[in-house]
């Protein structure tokens, strides 16, 4: 629109002179000013009211009175505003009542705005509310990207008791039915307690029937007992929503999982026992860097950790599938023997339901001799694009994208001692970002191409640490935590079940 039209439509909003409509809205009647051709122009239903014959009776003076009793003034003061200005201000906690405006009227125009307001506002406050408003518009954009942003943040969803004590069971249930959630199942039940205890004193204060128990009888199955820790056993039993003998067999289970220094992770990661991780790299610098990068992983509780030259050999298919895990880490200073082969073992050996680590830099640098290629880089197996190599100053940990990721877990700083090296490209090859560097390149991405393939992370920075050369500018400086990120990448790739 242009500013000049812009300018003085702008101050026509709600002004009482030369308006020929009249809008009385709400219970205390708030009275709005506008014009007949300006409604008419944005929306088809106020066209059709002003227009329809018979209206002229309500005209006193050349002016449409109209009462409006049902309607927030607060929202019809916004349509207005967007009426004659295609703006609007207004706070994200109405975006989902001024869509409702906007569809009654028909003003696609606001519906859009609203949507994309949506989108840069969603925060653990409100994701719940705009999911479920999703489902009853049936608007699935905002239902689906609602959820997303759920699943990424179930911690902070579910640690938000004015936002989750009131959510419908419907959408528990779509909750509990994400296979990955970024929560641990302490705290998902402790949210279910607290959802019912609150829809108790609401609903059934003085009904003692109404037990919490029974509120939380079609969700109490699903709760993953087996993810929890010995320590969650006083708080399971407080809630007396189990019974004395259920509750032995926990105690025993639980007490078992301790014994065995079996971790409860999040639903996004399932306890992890005796992985068995191959680590293949290029040794032409010698063995000391891969060596190096092997105590990097087994530091992060990873006890079965073997190495395989590529440069020297290339391992088929079977050899790599007797591992729960691989790492690739390409070359040191050294050509692969045989990239292509290896790439396409790489991506049959995802495809069969297992998890990759990539180690980007030389590894998806874009050369002929030393980088990795085949299926698993035609195919997009990979988060992260094949690209020159880039260098940057004074390079350290920036946006978290999904801080409850199981990656993250742990992780405070991470930085490089002068200068980082790293593949120069935002391109994550439809895969998902879950940590930035400070300057807004991919740090940590994943991705998993369907439901029977494993999941393929990609740390774009170079493995090495000051632990074994303070001398390197690219090492990420051993004080920081570029270990915790590459052993949590690959648990969280290599994750089995455990099963007694």
């Amino acid at each position: 629109m242009d500013d000049g039209i812009s300018k003085i439509l702008k101050e026509c909003v709600n002004q009482e002179k030369m308006a020929d409509v009249e809008l009385i809205v709400g219970k205390d009647e708030v009275k709005f000013h506008a014009h007949k051709f300006i409604l008419a122009l944005v929306s088809p239903f106020w066209k059709n009211k002003l227009y329809s014959e018979g209206w002229e009776k309500h005209e006193t003076k050349g002016k449409i009175t109209i009462k409006l009793p049902k309607l927030d003034p607060k929202l019809f003061g916004m349509f207005l505003e967007f009426a004659y200005t295609r703006n609007v201000t207004m706070k994200n906690n109405v975006v989902f009542e001024l869509w409702k405006v906007a569809d009654q009227y028909g003003v696609p125009q606001l519906k859009q705005y609203c949507a994309d307001l949506f989108e840069k506002t969603l925060d653990s406050t409100n994701c719940i509310n705009f999911y479920e408003f999703g489902v009853i518009a049936e608007i699935d954009e905002w239902r689906v990207c609602a959820m997303e942003y759920i699943k990424g943040n179930t911690k902070q969803v579910l640690s938000n008791v004015e936002c989750f004590v009131g959510v419908k069971e419907e959408t528990i249930q779509s909750i509990l039915d994400i296979e990955k959630l970024y929560s641990t199942e302490i705290n998902i039940l402790k949210a279910l307690v607290r959802w019912g205890e609150d829809k108790k004193e609401k609903e059934f204060p003085k009904d003692e029937k109404v037990t919490l128990k029974s509120l939380l009888k079609n969700f109490i199955p699903q709760i993953r007992l087996d993810l929890m820790s010995f320590t969650d056993l006083d708080y399971i039993k407080e809630t007396q929503i189990y019974e004395p003998n259920d509750l032995l067999q926990i105690a025993v289970e639980l007490a078992n999982n301790f014994k065995l220094n079996i971790k409860p992770l999040t639903r996004a990661g399932p306890q992890i026992q005796n992985l068995k991780v191959l680590l293949l790299g290029g040794a032409r610098r010698g063995q000391a860097r891969l060596d190096h990068l092997k105590g990097t992983i087994m530091s992060g509780g990873i006890e079965m950790v073997d190495i395989i030259d590529i440069c020297a050999t290339t391992p088929h298919f079977d050899k790599l599938n007797e591992y729960d895990t691989i790492v690739l880490r390409s070359r040191n200073g050294g050509n692969l023997l045989n990239n292509v082969q290896l790439g396409n073992d790489l991506a049959r050996y995802v495809e069969g339901g297992k998890g990759l680590t990539v180690i980007a830099i030389n590894t998806l640098i874009d050369s002929d001799s030393y980088r990795i290629k085949g299926r698993i880089v035609d195919e997009d197996f990979i988060p992260l694009a094949v690209a020159d190599r880039i260098q940057q100053d004074q390079r350290e940990l920036g946006e978290i994208h999904l801080p409850e990721h199981p990656i993250m877990e742990g992780v405070e700083s991470f930085k490089v001692k002068d200068y980082a090296h790293l593949v120069g490209t935002h391109d994550i090859n439809g895969g998902t970002k879950i940590a930035s560097w400070n300057n807004g390149y991919p740090l940590i991405t994943e991705k998993k191409r369907d439901e029977s393939c494993g999941t393929v992370v990609c740390l774009n920075f170079h493995p090495m640490s000051t632990a074994m050369t303070n001398d390197c500018g690219k090492a990420w400086l051993q004080e920081t935590d570029g270990a915790k990120i590459i052993a949590n990448s690959i648990q969280y790739v290599g994750m089995k079940i455990y099963q007694n």
